[in-house]
């Protein structure tokens, strides 16, 4: 009995040994930080934090969590790295560039790490109502798709599919006549 008994503890001790540093690892990583929390794969640092900003004008926290908090713009970044050729990175590069000009100038600002919600809120609000002959085409292109791409991986994010949107993991029955609301409390199914 007394060799049983040695034997969990030494398993208990091996599992407490080989815990310990992957926990401690674990609540380093979620303190809270003033920088990103991620390194960009395709933006510099400074576009990064730009994007980062851009999203949650786009998307803000209300009742449901902003764009950055479901990791939208580490989802963009990736998608612009790894699945993007060379041509398309090239070319939102320079649509990033002719948009980050004009909200720079704009905002009157020197740098992108200088605008605020505010100058882009304006910024967006310009780009999004009528077209205006004397701003680039790629500063419109960029916004645009900026737009799109979020709200896209905002809807397709986890928390959102999960939580906010209608979720049925494994569809069972198909129901042809119903409403909506009826069906899924007036919620748009999750993708």
């Amino acid at each position: 009995m007394e060799r049983r008994d040695a034997l969990k503890n030494l398993g208990k001790a091996f599992g407490f040994a080989v815990a310990t540093p992957t926990v401690l690892s674990i609540l380093q990583s979620c303190s809270s930080s003033d920088g990103l929390a991620w390194t960009p794969q395709f933006f510099s640092s400074e576009e990064g934090s730009f994007l980062v900003k851009a999203i949650d004008v786009i998307l803000p926290a209300t009742d449901t969590p902003s764009a950055s908090e479901v990791n939208v713009h580490v989802f963009i970044d990736k998608l612009i790295a790894e699945c993007y050729d060379a041509e398309a990175q090239d070319r939102v590069k320079s649509q990033l560039t002719a948009f980050a000009s004009f909200v720079t100038e704009s905002a009157g600002a020197s740098s992108l790490a200088a605008i605020s919600e505010a100058n882009l809120v304006d910024s967006f609000t310009t780009l999004f109502g009528d077209r205006d002959e004397s701003i680039s085409s790629d500063a419109y292109a960029f916004a645009g798709d900026l737009r799109s791409m979020t709200i896209s991986a905002y809807k397709g994010s986890e928390y959102i599919g999960e939580n906010v949107l209608a979720y049925l993991p494994v569809p069972g029955e198909y129901i042809a006549c119903d409403d909506l609301q009826t069906l899924t409390g007036g919620k748009a199914w999750s993708e």
